[in-house]
């Protein structure tokens, strides 16, 4: 295995190897408790992952070093907190799965005894970059008016129906957003539109509807 700090022309290669690494890798689930339900699991996103190992910065050349021209432990040092300091850079544990962009979160170093050799603990955190759309032009009418997301269509049916009402409508057992839809709407296409309406009780997540929840159904 080899483990490498890159940050454009800086880098550095570990000449001595942990003798062990910790990957966390954690999702953001919410637990809520719903009455005459009991307690549900809400599915979030992935958390960032986090790395962490210790080793030491040789003062000299022993048999178990990775490689022999390395850098002294000082100088080992300065390029690890100038990478810290810097931000973003790349840590690659060849082998492993670890093989990302990061930031140091945590750097402890000193010395304990009289070989010069300068130990060290190092923590990271995965960087993601967020990756900006270009928001697409909304459709306009013929008067050039925005169409709004949140409205309900009714359903186009031969026959004359009674014009849609707001109300409000507590969730059940097996219900899903398209059901819901349909049945107080006439229409499953009408779901995303319930769900924007609903957008703060629901996260968001078409998936959370449980028993007892309130939707709001505007017309």
């Amino acid at each position: 295995m080899e483990i490498w700090l890159k940050q454009g022309k800086e880098k550095l290669r570990l000449a001595v190897l942990p003798e062990s690494y910790e990957l966390t890798s954690e999702s953001g689930n919410t637990q809520a408790t719903v009455h005459s339900f009991g307690e549900i699991n809400l599915l979030g996103k992935r958390k960032l992952r986090n790395v962490s190992f210790s080793s030491f910065f040789p003062k000299q050349k022993y048999s178990f070093c990775e490689y022999t021209s390395f850098p002294t432990p000082k100088e080992s040092v300065r390029r690890v907190e100038k990478m810290k300091n810097a931000g973003v850079l790349h840590l690659t544990m060849t082998g492993t799965p670890v093989n990302m962009d990061c930031t140091i979160e945590s750097f402890t170093w000193g010395e304990d005894d009289g070989t010069k050799d300068i130990n060290f603990t190092l923590e990271f955190k995965e960087y993601r970059k967020v990756q900006v759309k270009a928001a697409k032009k909304k459709a306009k009418g013929a008067k050039g008016k925005e169409k709004a997301s949140k409205k309900i269509t009714p359903a186009l049916t031969q026959r004359t129906t009674k014009g849609l009402v707001s109300t409000t409508y507590m969730a059940k057992q097996g219900d899903c957003l398209c059901k819901v839809a349909r049945e107080l709407t006439g229409s499953t296409a009408n779901w995303y539109a319930i769900l924007n309406q609903n957008w703060d009780a629901m996260g968001g997540n078409p998936n959370a509807i449980y028993p007892g929840l309130q939707l709001v159904i505007k017309a």
